[in-house]
């Protein structure tokens, strides 16, 4: 790419529902639905946007990680926030819950991974908030308390969703070359995890750890995850099941007899409780 572009790694974090990826898609292709879809481990969209001063603007190339935000798969997560170079944390403005994850789960977890790296708080669902002083006073205290730019969106109208991807596009810009400020953190204890979504975490990160990586295996795990009827919310042993077996079957398309057979028993080792 030339002088004036540059790539960058946004990864959106926040609870499940709080509407990360509709923010996207508003974002990438100006559209927005009702339905709640569920996001399967991660998906990445692209889009550039010009950033920066006028006089002298850089084309960024948004590659927007979408991570799963189902609690219970540090796995998926985790290794979709390494290499970050930005984050947009996502709360539900009108849910006390989401807010208090994100300072006391998605941020810790971040900063371990990724360190401290630019960061900007969206407040979503802006349009269904009925205080609209008291959420923008509350997102004004969060961007404060953390020095990074607050912004109230709205996916559903597309209110200032473009606003705050390119407020993030600024912040990476201003922050390129850069050291980034690594924070020894641990992330605070969470409710215990129902084993069968450790279990189902473990796997789609080992399956996408055998294939190289997350943008090449998440892909390959949707597609088996749909076909087993697995639903990452709840997941049971007979679909667990069902995926260890179908996730053999695909890996006759790259591995060797030994290392399938091997793959299938640590799995299986694995939902039958074995660490």
């Amino acid at each position: 790419m030339g002088a004036d572009s540059m790539k960058s790694k946004m990864v959106l974090l926040g609870d499940g529902g709080v509407g990360k990826t509709s923010l996207i898609r508003r974002f990438v292709v100006d559209q927005y639905s009702d339905d709640y879809i569920t996001t399967i481990g991660t998906k990445v969209s692209k889009r550039s946007l010009n950033v920066g001063h006028p006089a002298a603007e850089v084309e960024m190339s948004m590659q927007i990680w979408d991570v799963l935000g189902q609690k219970g798969y540090s796995g998926v997560q985790e290794t979709a926030m390494k290499g970050a170079q930005g984050v947009l944390m996502v709360y539900d403005a009108t849910s006390d819950e989401s807010r208090r994850s994100l300072e006391d789960y998605w941020m810790p977890a971040v900063w371990r991974l990724a360190g401290r790296v630019p960061m900007v708080i969206a407040g979503n669902k802006s349009d269904l908030v009925a205080d609209r002083v008291w959420a923008e006073d509350y997102l004004y205290f969060l961007a404060q308390k953390y020095n990074c730019p607050g912004i109230l969106t709205s996916a559903r109208t597309g209110d200032r969703v473009e606003h705050s991807f390119k407020a993030l596009g600024e912040q990476i810009l201003a922050a390129a070359g850069h050291p980034i400020r690594r924070i020894a953190l641990v992330t605070p204890p969470q409710e215990p995890i129902d084993r069968f979504i450790r279990v189902t975490d473990k796997i789609m990160t080992d399956f996408c750890y055998q294939m190289g990586g997350v943008e090449t295996g998440m892909p390959i795990v949707k597609r088996q995850l749909g076909l087993a009827g697995l639903d990452v919310r709840a997941p049971s042993d007979q679909t667990i099941r069902d995926l260890i077996e179908r996730l053999a079957v695909v890996e006759r398309d790259f591995k060797g007899p030994d290392e399938i057979r091997e793959n299938r028993e640590r799995r299986l080792a694995w939902l039958g409780g074995s660490d």
